[in-house]
């Protein structure tokens, strides 16, 4: 029977349970809606909102609100706008600031006078945690204030001829070295994935193989009963279906995952950059088709108990061996760290790494060797069945 004829087959048969194949649609887009709603949520709350009251409105104050811009240079998730008292008031009543600083009147007089600086500190209670850590971000802020406007201090006693356009000057020099802190010296950070984001990653990775693998036994409902009905009487019939089998949801299974990653990259905060399309395209192609290759071999070789065995040990590798619902270091040292560098955990690093933060890890060679090995196990199982 011609492989088009299959296709046909497959396809009329999916056509009359297009209950089961909406119903897992539909179940998967409800998956990774929850896990985008919750990331979503989790970001929000993330965000420390403050605000800056400026009663003393010196040149000064001016300086420092201008080198504390919108509070990024502070923390990624730090927002700073000015208010007046009364807007700032209303804001924090209504839980739409976390706090709020006050420049007090004449704080440049007086710390001129008194080497002080007087700025209050206004949040919504004293125990929660985002209160603490605005606590904590004064005390950095007001450390670093004291240090510049100290150095400007400084500056004016050792030379008193100095002009104030000269000591303003420094002071801009001093604030924006002090305030910013990738200003003071060159830093190569540490990348840590958000924790929510991490899991809308995985958790889409997780879905392209739950897709597959319920597509594919979807579809096997029908090959007993075409076997049973006329095929069996076919020469390499069985194999022929699971091949076709495998084609079709490979087919729908692509299909998914790229409506999946735009779904991704239109709601979850990422770094990713055009450019590195065709690493991201590599790795899900990879992934698709190792997860189809592995099926396709599992039901060519294996039947009953079996079967269902190895696709569950199959599903180990694929979703909690690899990284996709704990990261990966904790199986680090497990068998020799054999499980780390199965290539499944690899695709889900690097996926991870290229969409958060944009970065392209170095590909390891079981990465091709897996692929090769995967794909000579396939052609001389299909070769032997075939001579059988």
């Amino acid at each position: 029977m011609k492989a088009i004829q299959l296709f046909r087959i497959y396809h009329s048969f999916l056509l009359k349970k297009w209950h089961l194949f909406l119903y897992l649609i539909l179940m998967m887009c409800a998956f990774l809606t929850a896990l985008l709603v919750i990331q979503y949520i989790n970001q929000d709350d993330a965000k420390f909102r403050i605000g800056i009251v400026d009663h003393d409105g010196s040149a000064e104050t001016k300086l420092i609100l201008n080198s504390m811009g919108n509070g990024t240079n502070l923390g990624k998730d730090i927002r700073i706008k000015q208010y007046n008292q009364k807007q700032a008031q209303q804001l924090l009543k209504s839980k739409q600031l976390e706090g709020y600083y006050v420049f007090e009147k004449d704080m440049t007089k007086t710390f001129y006078k008194n080497g002080n600086l007087p700025i209050s500190v206004y949040t919504y209670d004293k125990t929660s945690t985002k209160s603490l850590v605005i606590n904590q971000l004064t005390d950095s802020v007001y450390s670093r204030l004291m240090l510049s406007m100290g150095g400007g201090l400084t500056y004016t006693t050792l030379l008193p001829e100095a002009d104030k356009d000269d000591t303003l000057r420094l002071l801009t020099d001093l604030l924006f070295t002090g305030l910013n802190r990738t200003g003071s010296f060159d830093y190569q950070p540490i990348q840590i994935f958000d924790t929510s984001s991490y899991y809308v990653v995985t958790g889409y990775l997780a879905s392209i193989f739950i897709f597959a693998l319920s597509l594919f036994s979807i579809l096997k409902m029908n090959q007993a009963h075409a076997l049973k009905s006329r095929l069996h009487m076919y020469h390499f019939s069985f194999e022929k279906l699971t091949l076709i089998r495998s084609l079709f949801t490979l087919f729908y299974t692509t299909v998914w995952t790229v409506l999946g990653f735009l779904c991704i990259m239109q709601f979850l905060p990422n770094a990713f950059e055009s450019y590195n399309w065709l690493t991201v395209v590599i790795q899900l192609v990879y992934y698709i088709v190792m997860i189809i290759g592995w099926l396709t071999i599992i039901d060519l070789i294996t039947f009953h108990w079996v079967n269902i065995v190895l696709k569950i040990i199959l599903a180990f590798m694929v979703i909690l061996f690899s990284g996709q619902v704990l990261p990966t270091i904790y199986f680090k040292h497990l068998f020799n760290g054999v499980l780390n560098a199965q290539p499944f955990s690899f695709v889900t690093n690097q996926i991870l790494e290229i969409i958060l933060n944009n970065y392209i890890l170095d590909t390891p060679i079981t990465f091709y060797l897996s692929f090769v090995v995967t794909a000579i196990v396939l052609l001389v199982i299909i070769v032997w069945r075939y001579r059988r």
